[in-house]
């Protein structure tokens, strides 16, 4: 029985060697037949994309780049695989530079040609590699000799608060900016705005800085804005509010019944003391009287103070009598 199992524990081992090393074999012609492939995929033409840097040089200091060239481009070369896998492993794409002096220095706008930095890239390239695409196709940048305006600011935003609170105030710090452009696009401009921001369930002080708008052509200084958004908690008030009359005849006076009413509305914590009975106005006018048709009085706020939100006339309707007097009273 025990030279069984040992014959059997034999043939185990003797087979799973066998195994092992064929399949360490086909591992070695795998990478073998990988290696050959790659080689040969060197010497093969391919494309490939590369990042290449460019750099205005030679600006004069009364010169304002108002919309600079792109940091860098896309650009497709064709090569062997080989060479092309130099470029990336050796430095990268030079950075080609672009001389301000050589090109137009009065119009304001320079569109260079594809041409010129083909050229120049080729120079720094081996003679095998072609050029087959630059991304973007235009390049092109603006100046002016330093006119600008100051333009004010504007909020581009959806701001929310969470319930029982409401936005005391917004700010945005600085409210203004200088504005580099040539003087036909500084006519068209009114303001400058920022890029669209969406804040809800406030319940606290909120800061963000918020990037301006960009306009081809212009330079903006500062190119951003603090957003400041105040936030306070919701509070309810009432006060008594004293019912006046305008537009009667000498003769004629109004009495209601009450002569006063509340007014109950919500404001925030930070203006509850400032919101008074004083702040609110309730206006009966005569003619409206005369033309209306009801046995009471309906009562209305002339207008609704700063801040001040859900108002509400506690009656809102009130009983009243007009009274004739005398002229000699």
């Amino acid at each position: 029985m025990m030279t069984t199992t040992r014959h059997s524990s034999i043939g185990k081992r003797f087979l799973s060697a066998i195994f092992n090393r064929e399949f360490f074999l086909f591992l070695v012609c795998l990478s073998l037949s990988g290696m050959f492939w790659y080689i040969v995929s060197l010497n093969e033409e391919r494309e490939a994309d590369f990042n290449l840097r460019l750099n205005l040089k030679n600006v004069p200091e009364n010169v304002v780049i108002t919309t600079g060239l792109p940091s860098n481009v896309k650009v497709t070369l064709k090569d062997r695989g080989a060479q092309l896998l130099s470029y990336k492993y050796s430095g990268g794409m030079p950075t080609i530079n672009i001389d301000f002096k050589n090109y137009d220095q009065q119009s304001g706008h320079v569109i260079l040609k594809n041409s010129d930095i083909t050229k120049t890239l080729m120079a720094k390239l081996q003679p095998t590699t072609k050029i087959t695409a630059i991304s973007p196709s235009v390049l092109d940048y603006y100046y002016n000799f330093g006119l600008h305006s100051k333009l004010p600011v504007v909020l581009r935003a959806s701001l929310n608060t969470e319930k029982f609170y409401n936005i005391a105030s917004v700010r945005l710090y600085p409210d203004s900016v200088n504005v580099y452009a040539s003087k036909q696009l500084l006519d068209t401009l009114t303001a400058v705005y920022t890029e669209y921001i969406s804040l809800s369930h406030l319940k606290e002080r909120t800061v963000r800085r918020l990037p301006l708008e960009k306009i081809k052509g212009t330079k903006m200084d500062p190119d951003k804005t603090l957003l400041r958004v105040d936030i306070d908690q919701i509070t309810e008030k009432t006060v008594t509010v004293p019912i006046k009359w305008v537009n009667f005849p000498a003769t004629k006076v109004l009495k209601t019944f009450p002569s006063k009413v509340k007014v109950k509305f919500q404001v925030g914590t930070a203006m509850y003391r400032q919101r008074k009975a004083e702040d609110f106005v309730i206006v009966v006018n005569y003619e409206d009287i005369l033309n209306s048709n009801k046995e009471k009085l309906h009562l209305s706020l002339k207008s609704i103070p700063t801040g001040v939100t859900q108002v509400h006339i506690i009656p809102e309707d009130v009983d009243y009598l007009i009274e004739d007097v005398s002229e000699e009273e």
